[in-house]
Order: structure tokens, then C-alpha cells, then sequence
């Protein structure tokens, strides 16, 4: 198991480690429990009916998108790994088929995500080390744990009001020197563009917060940490949703000036000296 602090209560449920302080839940955690729980009402009453072949269909352009995305994770097989906000884990259990020797911990903000990572472990063979429930701005573990800690497509849900501070300090933390954050294909914009492009993954009828990332911000929080920061913008066109983000990314693609300009898909990369 991996080292926790001191001082902090863990308890264990069903194979999975729990420690969430509840004065740091956020009004958007929040939201996500809401939205959570209407959805499993819905499943509930049979007004929606989802299995997991609904989720692996549902999910089968992330999980492509993902595994050409593995490499940017430099993983050489035995490194200890953190996965946060991975929803069911998936991409844990990818990184764990993929590296068998690797120490592979999946984790999410709600616990009954947990709980359904078993059904993707059974049909890939391959388990993940420990499954943690906590909040991004307060990991239970001790300083200097981990290789590698990435996320897939949800890092901009880590900010409090757009603040991504405490995350990216606590992630930074518990990181090894000469470790490295990997956040993967997140939603970026230039600061210029950044309140329309909030407003347009806000529609009114949004049950739960969304957010863009401003590039200069992300590196303006992780310098003063000893860190370094790099991006890489992957405008990728395959796998969108809809003929018009389709079009949006392929011109993207050609037109690579455009890419600074707009907003775009990036995958970050933060290593600690």
C-alpha cells in the first residue's frame, strides 16, 4: 500500500481505500454528486438503462483516443502510478494491461465509480493496486509516492471558481523528484477567448461545472513549485463529436498557425526538478 500522512483517518469498503475531509467539497463537487445521483435514480426507475457494454460503446472513441496517448505517459514498466478523476478507471486498468509490473492506483471523487472498475479489470486480466475516493485538493498520501500521476480528459474539473492551485500543489507533492504530471487531452484556451469559450461548455442547462484551461495560468501556479511545464496542442479531428467539431479540428490540423490562436485540445506535461 501506498505510504498516507500522518494523522489522517482511511477507512476500507469492498476492496476500496476511502478519505475525503468534507469541509474541502467544493459547490462544483457538489454538483457532481448531484449529477451523479440523479443518474443512478434514473437507472434505478428504468428510465435509463446502462450496462457495461453501454459503457464500453459509449466510451470506445475515449479509449482510442487513450491508447494512442499512452507513450506521452514515459512509462518504462515499473513505476508507481496515480490516475485521478478516472471515472471507472479505465485508463488505469489500460495502463496496468499495458504494464503489468507498474504499481497502478486508480482514484475518482465518487465512490461508486469505484466500485464498477472491477468489470473493466475482468475483461482486460488486469488489476489495479489500490482504488482511492478523494478530493483532488487533498491527497492522503505521503509526500514524494509516486512516478507518474496523469489525467484523461478531466483535469479542468480539478479548479475551485478556476482555480487549479491546490490541485496541481497536492498532485506536485505527493510526485517523486524527477516525476511527471501528464495531464491528457483537456480542453485549452488563450486567455483572450477564455470567458467565451467558458460560456460555450456552460449552457444554461449544464448539471455540472466545465471549465477550459488557460495555458499561461497552469504554468504561472506550477514555476514557483520547482517544477518545469511544457504543452503540446493535439488538435486530433478523429473521434469528435459531431460534424461540426469534426470540421473545427481537421481545419485546425491544416492550419497549425490557428492552433495558438483558438481554442484547442492540449496534452500538459509538469516535471518536478
Amino acid at each position: 500500500m501506498i505510504p498516507v500522512r500522518e494523522g489522517i483517518q482511511v477507512h476500507q469498503d469492498e476492496g476500496i481505500f476511502h478519505y475525503l475531509d468534507d469541509a474541502l467539497i467544493t459547490e462544483s463537487d457538489k454538483k457532481e454528486f448531484i449529477a451523479y445521483q440523479k443518474d443512478e435514480e434514473s437507472k434505478a426507475s428504468g428510465l435509463k438503462k446502462v450496462d457495461l457494454l453501454d459503457d464500453i460503446v459509449f466510451k470506445a472513441n475515449f479509449i482510442k483516443i487513450f491508447e494512442e496517448l499512452i507513450p506521452r505517459l514515459e512509462i518504462s514498466g515499473d513505476e508507481t502510478v496515480l490516475e485521478m478523476g478516472g471515472g471507472w478507471c479505465w485508463a488505469s486498468v489500460l495502463v496496468k494491461r499495458k504494464y503489468p509490473n507498474s504499481y497502478v492506483v486508480g482514484s475518482d471523487l465518487i465512490p461508486t465509480n469505484l466500485q464498477c472498475t472491477t468489470n473493466y479489470e475482468k475483461i482486460v486480466n488486469a488489476y489495479l493496486d489500490e482504488k482511492w475516493v478523494f478530493s483532488c485538493r487533498d491527497l492522503p498520501f505521503a509526500s514524494n509516492q509516486f512516478d507518474r500521476i496523469f489525467t484523461f480528459a478531466s483535469f479542468h474539473h480539478f479548479g475551485d471558481k478556476g482555480d487549479y492551485s491546490q490541485s496541481l500543489k497536492e498532485m506536485i507533492r505527493v510526485l517523486k523528484p524527477k516525476g511527471k504530471i501528464v495531464l491528457l487531452y483537456e480542453p485549452s484556451s488563450p486567455k483572450y477567448l477564455y470567458k467565451m469559450a467558458y460560456k460555450r461548455v456552460n449552457p444554461p442547462n449544464q448539471e455540472v461545472d466545465e471549465d477550459v484551461l488557460v495555458l499561461s495560468r497552469i504554468k504561472q501556479y506550477v514555476t514557483p513549485l520547482n517544477c518545469k511545464f511544457s504543452a503540446e496542442l493535439f488538435p486530433l479531428y478523429s473521434y469528435r463529436d459531431g460534424i461540426s467539431q469534426t470540421i473545427y479540428y481537421y481545419i485546425l490540423t491544416k492550419l497549425s498557425i490557428l492552433q495558438q490562436l483558438v481554442p484547442s485540445t492540449v496534452n500538459i506535461f509538469i516535471k518536478k526538478n
